[in-house]
This record gives C-alpha cells, structure tokens and sequence, in this order.
C-alpha cells in the first residue's frame, strides 16, 4: 500500500469559511468583506495497492474563477496531468478514479481523463442537478465540467467502523469509501490500510484542517449538525483505529501523512 498527496494549485479562503459562524450570518458572511487565509493546497491522491492505481479527486484548472470566499492560484503546469507527471505518470495510468464530492476543486480536473469513468456517490450526484446547486453553479461560475463520465457509485457494502454505510475499493477490502455527509450531502472519504494496519483517511473537505476537527466545528456551507455528527463520527473512528487524517486542503496534510502523525 502506497498512498501519495500531490497538489493541483492553491486556494486561499475567507475566514468566514474556515470559522464559521452560527445562526443566519453563517452564510451571508461569506459575501460580505473579510480577511483570506494564506494559500492553501489543493490536494488530490494517489493510492497503489495490488498492482492497481486510484486517484482520489482530480484537483483543480487554471481556467477557474474566483468566488466571494475563495480566490484561486493554478496554473495550467499545477493541473492534474503535470502534478501526477511528478511522479512519473498520466491521467491513462490510474485505473480508478473517485470523488470525494463535486465541488469544482474536486472534479473539475477530470476534463483529463479522456473520458474515463469517474465515481461518483449518486447522492451526489442527484445533489448536483439540484435546483438550488444549479442556481450557485451560475451564480459564482462554477459549472460541473462538460464531457466527464460520472458514474455512480453506491456506498452498499454495509457500515465500517464508525461510518453507516460503506464501499470497497479494493478486493482486499483495504481501500473503503465511506459516507460522511455535512459538507455536501453525499460526501464520502477514503480510508486505506496500511500495511501495519494504520487507517490512512482521505478526508476530502470534511473539516479544512485538523484544528477543525479536533474544534468539534461546523463549515459554512453544509448542514450543521450532520457535519458535527460526521466529526463525531470520524473522531470516535480513531478511538478504535490508528487514523492519520488528511483533509484536502491542510497545509500539514502531506507532511501528516508521510510521518504518519494519527490522532
């Protein structure tokens, strides 16, 4: 089992985002004027396990457009196909590609992959053709990319750990993706296990960075409670578990993972 982070660029966020608030201002203070965080990673995954490659979100392109709470710094050289030429491949070479979720920083990276398929939690993907997402997919200019091969992938495989309901990824049961719902609806994470039998979770935008987990603090885009209840849910995972978390966009995820710091 190997798993490596590469970056597709950054992104700086608004305090707002990354310390929300309660209550009615939780949301309208991501347009009002406020101070950004110093850049971010936009990190997307490389899991090598049984001869097989998988990719775990496809990052971000330069053709992306800053938004009240977010302002992006990619290049065409940050994009997926020079972040995995560093190390030594191409979009062809993963044998499967997964989504944490389908917000643009996510997916929007699979344009690469020539058509190949991409999972996709259909909770998600139903949440994506939602009347309100559409609206906020004009609105801030963030469109689901055209002529990407979602494919759904149902979490069936029954609970893991502390997560209700999950998928494997690998025969082996190694690689699961589990359902943890709160930023996005159909959110999912991917936790692999090591050889040592640590639990490596790609978290996706479950938190921002581990402070936040550890805050027990909700985002500002999602739903309150099921993203504390999620937090929960991951905290009470690493009670059982050795877990090394890794959000997608902490700046000490690479490093987390290759100490493999647990919680």
């Amino acid at each position: 089992m190997k798993v490596q982070a590469l970056s597709t660029g950054t992104v700086s966020l608004k305090d707002a985002f990354l310390f929300a608030r309660s209550g009615p201002m939780r949301q309208l203070s991501l347009f009002l004027p406020g101070p950004f965080s110093d850049a971010r990673p936009i990190h997307v995954w490389v899991i090598e396990h049984e001869g097989a490659r998988i990719l775990v979100d496809t990052g971000e392109t330069a053709s992306v457009q800053d938004i009240p709470f977010a302002h992006f710094d990619v290049s065409p050289t940050d994009e997926l196909p020079g972040a995995l030429s560093t190390l030594g491949l191409a979009p062809g070479d993963c044998d499967t590609v997964v989504l944490t979720h389908m917000h643009g920083d996510h997916m929007d990276g699979a344009v690469h992959l020539d058509g190949a398929r991409v999972l996709v939690n259909p909770v998600e993907i139903a949440f994506s053709k939602a009347p309100m997402s559409r609206f906020f997919q004009r609105v801030l200019h963030q469109p689901v990319p055209d002529g990407v091969r979602f494919e759904p992938f149902p979490l069936e495989d029954g609970p893991f750990g502390a997560f209700a309901a999950s998928r494997k990824l690998s025969d082996d049961g190694r690689i699961v993706a589990v359902a943890t719902p709160g930023h996005t609806p159909g959110h999912i994470s991917i936790i692999c296990i090591d050889d040592d039998g640590t639990h490596l979770f790609i978290a996706g935008d479950t938190t921002d960075t581990l402070e936040q987990l550890h805050s027990r603090r909700h985002d500002a885009v999602g739903v309150p409670k099921v993203t504390v209840a999620t937090i929960d849910k991951i905290l009470a995972h690493a009670k059982e578990h050795p877990t090394v978390y890794l959000p997608s966009h902490d700046l000490d995820s690479a490093a987390r993972l290759a100490s493999r710091t647990t919680l």
